[in-house]
């Protein structure tokens, strides 16, 4: 990376920091109603901006070895969770990611784990975290890797008693060695950034059921006849706000798999340089923002740097520049908040768009597709 760019992406990392941990500086574009405050959404160790020892309340997660569980959603590994029943007093929430090994170590390959939360008042699971275990062959058994993650949004369904459960992506794990995960959630006494909760929606959910799903709750991207666009997948969406809502953040998580067969075939036929590197792990892709059938000025940018102090020696391909994730980390979070809503404004309608891609492959199944999970939620604040 150059000089230039890199310090760049060290600005644009600390500002993130500064509008997700504190109260939110929100970009001075009075002419947008959408404005993206974070792209990152995670910290490593060393850098998170919040003592966690002057957290008012922590509760914390046996380890938990993570294997194939299988592919529909009620195989996934269940766990709850205890917590106050009443959390009014609190206003933050980090939640401590601690990856680790199982018995002699982790398991060797890169795997995405996805844990969700189920909302009790809808009865839905919303994704609560997404990360990409590390190549962890060359590990041995006292190895972790910690990092921090704001989760504030969910801070209403943390009450009580509440159910969890992760999908794991592969089946590297033995009886020696696997991957493991242990959570650790940290409350603190401090008024809430966003405002006073009010509701939740599900926006984009490409875990559940679907026909342009590569069959690994993904859904493929470029493959003629199943548009990643249509209406089933990440067409139009309506949001319904609660009586009194004053803002929305919208918390969005895009991150490319699959490889298009390696063929190198797959091409983007609205860009000047139109052939795809391997998409989409390693395409760099950006998504529009659709308001109320308005563009908004920002892009997402569906793009994480692994080279350098971006990431920390493990074996295989960890240096490699990815769509949205690295291995051994968090995947990228990026929050948006909706702004100037108007007291008769009931409903919104939002929709998410990704670059034009054309792919060689002739079915959403095909071996090494190009593919996106994709996971939106809008959080309302009063």
């Amino acid at each position: 990376m150059k000089k230039g760019k890199f310090i760049l992406a060290i600005a644009v990392a600390l500002a993130a920091i500064s509008c997700q941990m504190n109260e939110p500086s929100w970009p001075n574009t009075p002419d947008c109603r959408m404005v993206q405050i974070d792209s990152l959404g995670w910290y490593w160790e060393d850098n998170c901006p919040r003592n966690i020892y002057q957290a008012a309340y922590t509760v914390e997660t046996d380890e938990m070895r993570l294997h194939f569980f299988g592919w529909e959603a009620e195989e996934d590994s269940v766990f709850s969770v205890s917590f106050p029943q009443n959390t009014d007093q609190y206003g933050r929430v980090l939640l401590g990611y601690r990856m680790c090994g199982w018995n002699q170590g982790p398991a060797e390959w890169d795997m995405t784990t996805m844990i969700k939360i189920r909302d009790k008042e809808t009865g839905q699971w919303l994704e609560f975290v997404r990360a990409i275990t590390p190549y962890g062959g060359n590990f041995g058994a006292s190895w972790e890797k910690i990092f921090y993650i704001d989760v504030t949004e969910f801070l209403p369904m943390l009450k009580g008693e509440t159910d969890f459960r992760i999908f794991y992506c592969g089946w590297d794990a033995t009886e020696k060695r696997a991957h493991a995960v242990q959570l650790t959630y940290y409350f603190f006494k401090e008024k809430n950034p966003y405002g006073k909760p009010c509701g939740c929606q599900k926006i984009y959910d490409s875990t559940l059921p679907n026909e342009g799903s590569n069959g690994y709750r993904a859904w493929s991207y470029g493959v003629k006849g199943w548009s990643i666009e249509d209406d089933s997948r990440l067409g139009q969406r309506t949001i319904n706000l609660p009586a009194g809502t004053k803002r929305v953040l919208v918390r969005v998580c895009i991150t490319g798999h699959g490889q298009d067969a390696y063929n190198g075939d797959g091409y983007y036929p609205n860009r000047q340089n139109t052939y795809s590197e391997s998409g989409a792990e390693f395409d760099h892709n950006w998504y529009d923002v659709i308001l109320d059938g308005e563009k908004m000025v920002q892009r997402g940018d569906i793009w994480e740097i692994n080279s350098g102090a971006n990431n920390y020696k493990q074996a295989g391909t960890y240096r490699y520049n990815r769509a949205g994730w690295g291995p051994g980390k968090p995947c990228n979070v990026h929050h948006w908040i909706i702004r100037d809503i108007k007291s008769k404004d009931r409903q919104l309608t939002l929709d998410l768009n990704l670059d034009e891609y054309v792919s060689p492959c002739t079915k959403p199944n095909d071996n090494n597709v190009a593919c996106y999970y994709v996971m939106a939620d809008a959080f309302f604040y009063k």
